[in-house]
Formats: structure tokens, C-alpha cells, sequence
């Protein structure tokens, strides 16, 4: 059989991860709420106010990595999860590296040690989110966002937005996603 008889033509459409990223009470819940059968993974209480699915609040790190699972290995009908919100989630996975190495805060680690640490049980969360696109589920990550200075080389200094999290999770999660959307009033 020859390689050619495997070539594919056309879109070819696959499940999606997007990270939207938004000020605070834009509608990041709202808009979620409205993608295909979602189910949510909580780490903040955003869909109070929304008719939507929802596991529990998760309270720790392990609760994130414990839902994850549960959608990996049971059978449902959710088409999308979505994770509410990736700066409060940061919170939950700072608070585990503290407790792993016997600190009462991130930054006493010393050298980002504690970042770095971090941004890597971060990115488990996504390497698990991929396996369940695998399943053939959407993953839209909810961000909030913050005003930070940015210093161009090329131009004065301005203030931009950037997402609420340590700057190496903010572009893990940048290179993750397929669609990287922001949401701001119109002034």
C-alpha cells in the first residue's frame, strides 16, 4: 500500500482549545456556557449565575487533576470542558508546590525556583486537557486579565493587557491553545 492512498484533502476539523482571556465580568463564563455540551472545572465560583454543568469548586490542585480524570475515564455526553479560570487555577498548583517542599510561599523557594516548579505541574494540566481533546472534547481555558508595563525595544514603554498568571505559564498556555481570543468593552 503506498503512502498516497493516506493523504487527506479538505478541512479536516478537529476538537479545538481556546483560551479566552477577558477583564473582569466581560462574559468569558457566558460565552462558555454556550459552546457544545459543556461540562465546567472550577476553580473560582463564576457560574453561579449560569445555567451550565459543574463539578464542585475545586479546593486544591489534586480536586483539578481528580475532575480531569473523571472525564477522561467515565463515559459521559459532554462535547466541551471548560476550565474556570486559569489564574485561580495557578493559585491551587502554587499552593501544592508549597506544600510538596514545606513552603509557606511560592517566592521562598528562592532563584523562581518555586515558578518554574510551578509552570511544570501546570503543564500536566494541559498534557491531561490534550488527552481529553483526544476524546474528541473541546477545552476552553477562561483567563483573567491585568495591566502590566511593557518595555519595547523599539518604541517608549506602555501598558498592555497580559493574562493574570507567572509569565511562564501565560505562554505555555499562549503556544497550547488554537485559538488565543480577548474580550474588552468597546470604548
Amino acid at each position: 500500500m503506498s503512502l498516497l492512498n493516506s493523504v487527506t484533502t479538505g478541512i479536516q476539523i478537529p476538537s479545538i482549545k481556546i483560551n479566552l482571556s477577558g477583564t473582569d465580568g466581560i462574559g468569558k463564563t457566558t460565552f462558555a456556557s454556550q459552546a457544545p455540551n459543556p461540562i465546567f472545572i472550577k476553580t473560582e465560583a463564576g457560574t453561579n449565575y449560569i445555567d451550565t454543568a459543574s463539578f464542585p469548586l475545586c479546593e486544591s490542585y489534586d480536586d483539578i487533576l481528580i475532575q480531569i480524570k473523571t472525564l477522561y475515564e467515565e463515559d459521559h455526553d459532554y462535547k466541551t470542558v471548560v476550565f474556570d479560570t486559569t489564574d485561580w487555577a495557578e493559585k491551587l498548583v502554587q499552593q501544592k508546590v508549597c506544600q510538596i517542599h514545606g513552603q509557606k510561599s511560592i517566592e521562598s523557594m528562592g532563584y523562581g525556583k518555586g515558578f518554574t516548579e510551578s509552570a511544570e505541574l501546570f503543564g500536566r494540566l494541559l498534557r491531561m486537557f490534550d488527552a481529553l481533546q483526544k476524546k474528541k472534547m473541546h477545552i476552553i481555558l477562561l483567563s483573567h486579565v491585568g495591566i502590566r508595563t511593557f518595555n519595547d525595544p523599539e518604541r517608549e514603554p506602555y501598558d498592555r493587557w497580559e493574562m493574570a498568571t507567572h509569565k511562564k505559564v501565560s505562554a505555555m498556555i499562549r503556544e497550547w491553545v488554537d485559538f488565543n481570543l480577548f474580550a474588552n468593552y468597546e470604548v
